[in-house]
């Protein structure tokens, strides 16, 4: 268990893995050991985990103004020691987040092969949908929760939107499909994607852009009226009502 990972850190030196309930999407409400990766491919910004990757000295921007130090932000580590971390926890359902989990592909077929040995571990990532998972990675994956980027991420469709990876994902029955909304104009992107690639509506959540639990509450009830107008599922954020927002909850 060689393959090296790099994780998001909690605090320096302090891989983000943490016990705790599922706020958004599907499963909602439920344990679940958190594996929080480091690095993205997109750079949103309202990303509520920008020290993910935001580091100094790039061009990236983010509404909080912030630069996150790179050493201090990641633990680049072997698959035991993540193994390790994770079996500490009484638990067998795992998401696999960040930052963009699928960007380490390798490294995590490598960490679900080995935790499969001890435990029957249920697999969840949950993924900006830009890149297809192989098919070794697909066989140890229970589902996806996708969060393609509407235009309100601030970047251009072309960077957010890759048509091969949302058609894979679109024909997966393993996939759902969780969109941020900040605006009313965000619905007609929405309805675009469902037309174009054909996605369910009951597989369908959107989420208030939200980082605290009070700009959660001004906008939620507006968004559960468009849910019933739209005949699409409401996605609370439970963490920043249960634990507010910071790390490792």
């Amino acid at each position: 268990m060689r393959e090296r990972i790099v994780l998001a850190n909690s605090k320096p030196g302090e891989p983000e893995v943490f016990h705790s309930l599922q706020g958004e999407g599907p499963a909602a409400g439920r344990p679940s050991i958190f594996v929080r990766l480091s690095g993205c491919n997109l750079a949103c910004r309202w990303c509520d985990t920008p020290y993910t990757w935001n580091w100094e000295r790039t061009k990236f921007s983010h509404q909080d103004g912030r630069k996150y130090r790179k050493p201090d932000e990641q633990s680049r580590t072997t698959t035991a020691v993540v193994v390790a971390l994770i079996r500490q926890f009484d638990c067998e359902h795992i998401v696999l987040t960040g930052g963009e989990p699928l960007a380490q592909m390798e490294g995590l077929i490598g960490l679900c092969g080995a935790l499969r040995k001890h435990a029957p571990y249920q697999f969840d990532i949950e993924t900006n949908a830009t890149l297809m998972p192989s098919k070794a990675l697909d066989a140890f994956v229970a589902s996806y929760v996708c969060s393609p980027k509407l235009s309100n991420a601030g970047m251009t469709a072309r960077q957010r939107l890759k048509p091969d990876a949302l058609a894979w994902f679109a024909q997966s029955a393993k996939a759902s499909f969780k969109f941020v909304i900040e605006h009313s104009q965000d619905l007609e992107e929405v309805e675009a994607l469902v037309e174009k690639y054909g996605i369910q509506r009951s597989r369908i959540f959107l989420m208030p852009q939200a980082i605290t639990a009070a700009a959660l509450r001004k906008q939620e009830k507006r968004l559960a009226e468009s849910c019933l107008e739209h005949g699409f599922r409401f996605s609370d954020r439970l963490h920043l009502k249960l634990y507010g927002s910071k790390r490792g909850v």
